[in-house]
């Protein structure tokens, strides 16, 4: 089957990445998820900036200390830094205001919780 025929008759509205309506412009998709997954599966933003912190999570918890989803603050912060040079959307802000960044602590916090008890950072 060729591309053409899978593509015939649809319509990608929603693939773009701008919106526009009464309100103005600004983008077309949820940043605090795209911000985690980007987080999550680009090479060197994991090793580099998420990494550190999983580690120390890791730690905090086989010394059974309370851990905050602000321990990833510092990485969201740089990382999305590295996001919007990678993807120089103009209607995107050039920081986080600080409920979007505690939004994305939180989701990744919720992550490796969820992989942390499923035994994914076991030795």
């Amino acid at each position: 089957m060729r591309i053409r025929e899978l593509l015939e008759g649809k319509k990608f509205n929603d693939l773009e990445f701008i919106k526009q309506d009464e309100e103005g412009t600004g983008i077309n998709y949820d940043l605090i998820e795209d911000l985690a997954f980007y987080m999550h599966n680009d090479d060197d933003i994991y090793r580099k900036i998420m990494f550190p912190r999983v580690v120390n999570c890791v730690e905090g918890l086989k010394a059974k200390k309370q851990l905050d989803p602000k321990i990833f603050k510092a990485a969201v912060e740089e990382s999305y830094k590295h996001y919007i040079k990678k993807f120089p959307i103009r209607q995107l802000p050039d920081t986080l205001d600080e409920e979007q960044c505690l939004e994305v602590c939180k989701k990744l916090y919720n992550d490796f919780r969820k992989d942390y008890d499923e035994g994914k950072y076991k030795d």
